[in-house]
């Protein structure tokens, strides 16, 4: 005779009371789920309409698969109905330990931690939430982050309106994706630091998204659904730093403007910085932030690429929507990056910033191939830029190669006190000041 395996098939727990514990609370359906390893559903019938939970202790950790679907909550019509409130306890909203898990259609604010904590296992989705706003879309800010991702190969968002989040109006970061743990994790479709209508700032605190240690994570993707627009910070758009963070993609998000590209909406720092190696920022509108569109920062930031970006202007590449600084800062040592590239698809539009639209101080090897500085998209229209077209300072064997740079209020290309420039093949045209002055 076979034996056969004894298991448990997965169940669903349905929240009926919006009461912090006893039957039918949220408390218990996770208590119930966390019983088994099995991939549970946990569900909402709380009458209908917009409901709020209000824990007055922490939330369980969850330690198994569980999918949390606050759509399935009666009168859900695409915007979420149901609120997590935390101020009456203390720590994180919701920290998801088990894998494979989903938190999804919850509004989920005023925790004196973060709002979503992945955390140990992998593969979990996060959409269709507000995470730090309120039932009507205000301010209502979780102390610390929105979503802390603390593991690998997690779902931020959805290329489909419904899985959109909008992560606003937090203590500190938007998404903070944390040490080496935090891998191949994807961030798409989302709103970060602006309101559910992406056109107003809803400040994060700190950055919009801060990638911190962690490798091999894309924020954004090619397929229109999959933009982010990360705009209204209080410090920078998306901010890569610390040991590990290498072979990350920013792709095709809007940073800095409203949802349409056509208005600024300010991170009030950098649109992006980054200070490590190996980093891609590919197809973004970068523009109308407090200080430069793109930095790369220190001589740990080597190897990186900053391709077929608009930085300084529209959406449609056709008008100004300034940086308040540079367009383009290479700075502080930063060597051996490439900004543009042979493809007509990887020249950068670096035009209507406020002051050089490229601006390298120390460093070497930085090569820059390919550019539009100070015109449209379509090299005719004049954007200018408030300074220079690019500035080198004391710098070291910096490639110009082809391009055009042209009606920018300083020089074309003024290198400064910088040494072995190479200047090939690029058109300068109407520049306020000389062409060029190589010293």
């Amino acid at each position: 005779m076979e034996v056969i395996e004894g298991r448990q098939m997965l169940a669903t727990f349905t929240v009926t009371t919006a009461a912090d514990a006893g039957a039918g609370s949220f408390r218990d359906a996770i208590t119930q789920a966390n019983r088994s390893n099995d991939a549970d559903i946990i569900r909402f019938a709380i009458a209908s309409g917009q409901q709020t939970i209000s824990p007055t202790s922490p939330l369980p950790y969850i330690k198994y698969p569980v999918n949390i679907d606050a759509t399935s909550q009666p009168g859900w019509r695409c915007s979420p109905l149901i609120e997590l409130r935390g101020d009456k306890t203390t720590g994180d909203g919701l920290r998801v330990g088990g894998g494979n898990s989903t938190v999804k259609g919850m509004i989920i604010n005023r925790f004196s931690g973060n709002g979503v904590l992945l955390v140990n296992a992998n593969g979990n989705s996060v959409k269709g939430n507000w995470i730090g706003l309120d039932r009507y879309g205000k301010a209502a800010a979780n102390a610390q982050k929105g979503i802390v991702v603390a593991s690998s190969s997690n779902l931020i968002g959805g290329s489909n309106p419904n899985d959109r989040n909008v992560i606003s109006g937090n203590g500190s970061s938007g998404v903070q994706l944390y040490s080496t743990a935090a891998k191949n994790n994807v961030v798409i479709g989302n709103y970060i630091g602006t309101d559910v209508a992406g056109q107003k700032a809803v400040a994060n605190g700190k950055s919009g998204v801060a990638i911190n240690s962690s490798a091999k994570n894309r924020i954004g993707g090619m397929i229109r659904g999959e933009r982010n627009l990360i705009s209204g910070n209080k410090e920078d758009g998306v901010v890569v730093n610390g040991v590990g963070a290498v072979g990350n993609e920013i792709v095709n998000n809007l940073i800095g403007t409203d949802i349409t590209g056509s208005k600024a909406v300010a991170n009030q720092w950098y649109g992006v910085e980054i200070s490590r190696e190996y980093n891609m920022v590919r197809r973004n509108v970068v523009s109308g932030n407090g200080m430069s569109g793109v930095v790369l920062y220190l001589s740990s930031a080597f190897g990186n690429r900053v391709l077929g970006n608009l930085i300084g202007t529209s959406a449609t590449g056709t008008y100004a929507i300034p940086n308040q600084w540079r367009g383009v800062d290479v700075t502080n040592g930063a060597k051996s990056n490439l900004i543009g590239g042979t493809r007509a698809a990887d020249r950068n539009v670096i035009s209507g910033n406020k002051s050089n639209g490229v601006s390298v101080y120390q460093g070497s090897r930085n090569v820059f191939q390919n550019n539009i500085i100070g015109l449209d998209i379509n090299g005719r229209r004049a954007l200018g830029n408030g300074g220079d077209g690019v500035r080198l300072i004391e710098t070291s064997t910096v490639t110009i190669l082809g391009g055009l740079i042209g009606n920018n209020a300083g020089f074309g290309v003024h290198n400064g006190t910088s040494t072995k420039t190479t200047l090939t093949g690029t058109r300068i045209i109407n520049d306020a000041l000389f062409k060029v002055v190589l010293y």
